[in-house]
């Protein structure tokens, strides 16, 4: 099947950086409804279009032969159908999982290298099989899996934004009479997510705003990081234990253990720890920074773990790939004819 689109001449996003620049590639979880631009990354060159469909292939290789759509039609031929099939269960997650990698090969294929790498909730997948850990085809394999123990175990459940800090939400919540709802992740020294079930998550979403506080739900339909999912972390750990674990390439930082992996540890069980314990960004942002980071580069779509990078550590640079290929490939559509962009 060949996809209706047309690749552009080449863009280098390593032409932004320094020779001593030394990158963390950010691995986003699962809390955005944006479809990924797989079509706009392709778009940027021959070599990047190469690498999309290569991991598009992987992927695929990793999923069940029924149930699940054709990641290539709904990223890369087709983006308008994302949307209808992002309402199935799992498609938007794997697909973020889809993204995260092909960032990080095109990435790669353009010459910049990851220093480091850090992966938010789900994103642990991604960073782990970026870090050679796992294969593409096998982190696919746990991302359905996951899906399929999350809507099991966490139904009924969902996941909120709070643009205030940590201790300030506790004090919300404890105010709303709400023990059911807790802090899952802490994204930024302003930028709390909860996570309870839908009833009280409602509530405690509606009393922040009463409060003056910036409230909205997120696009994740179960439970994640709450005491509640314990037991969910074992069944997913029995499923994913037998995949094979290869040696570390880059080292992994993990919001979750508050530390870098190594490879002694049993990383499908840090994987399952990400189920039921609390994620803490900035502490692992600013390790990672003092470790000689100089740029963050949001590894998927969108620019959530850049700004959450800003808000940790001000001023610090950052590189969203997804987001300037949209901007490359909207600007190629709407130039006239015979005209070309500056400096390309």
């Amino acid at each position: 099947m060949s996809s209706s689109f047309s690749v552009n001449r080449s863009y280098s996003r390593a032409a932004e950086l320094k020779p001593d620049d030394a990158c963390a590639f950010l691995f986003p979880g699962t809390g955005s409804a944006a479809a990924p631009d797989l079509r706009g990354l392709a778009a940027t060159g021959p070599v990047a279009r190469r690498v999309v469909l290569d991991v598009l292939d992987a992927v695929q290789e990793g999923l069940p032969r029924s149930g699940w759509p054709s990641m290539r039609a709904i990223l890369l031929d087709d983006p308008s159908a994302y949307r209808a099939h992002a309402a199935s269960p799992g498609v938007a997650q794997l697909a973020a999982y889809t993204a995260s990698v092909a960032v990080d090969r095109s990435l790669r294929a353009e010459g910049v290298e990851p220093a480091r790498a850090v992966g938010q909730s789900f994103g642990e997948i991604a960073a782990l099989v970026c870090a050679g850990v796992f294969t593409i085809g096998d982190g696919a394999r746990m991302a359905v899996s996951l899906v399929g123990v999350l809507a099991e175990r966490g139904a009924g459940g969902g996941m909120g934004l709070l643009e205030t800090g940590e201790d300030a939400t506790r004090q919300i919540i404890g105010r709303a009479g709400l023990p059911e709802v807790v802090v899952a992740c802490l994204n930024a020294p302003s930028a709390t997510v909860v996570s309870g079930p839908s009833g009280p998550l409602e509530a405690l979403l509606e009393a922040a705003g009463r409060e003056g506080v910036r409230a909205v739900r997120l696009a994740v339909p179960y439970l994640s990081h709450h005491p509640d999912m314990a037991g969910a972390d074992d069944q997913w750990y029995e499923l994913i234990r037998g995949f094979p674990q290869r040696p570390l390439e880059i080292p992994v930082h993990s919001p979750v253990r508050g530390r870098a992996y190594s490879d002694q540890d049993d990383l499908h069980r840090a994987l399952a720890d990400c189920i039921v314990k609390p994620v803490r960004l900035p502490q692992t942002l600013r390790e990672v920074h003092a470790e000689g980071t100089t740029v963050f580069t949001e590894a998927g779509a969108g620019n959530a773990l850049c700004q959450c990078a800003r808000l940790t550590i001000p001023g610090v640079q950052v590189l969203t790939p997804l987001r300037e290929a949209r901007r490359r490939s909207e600007e190629t559509a709407t130039r006239p004819v015979g005209k070309s962009a500056p400096g390309i």
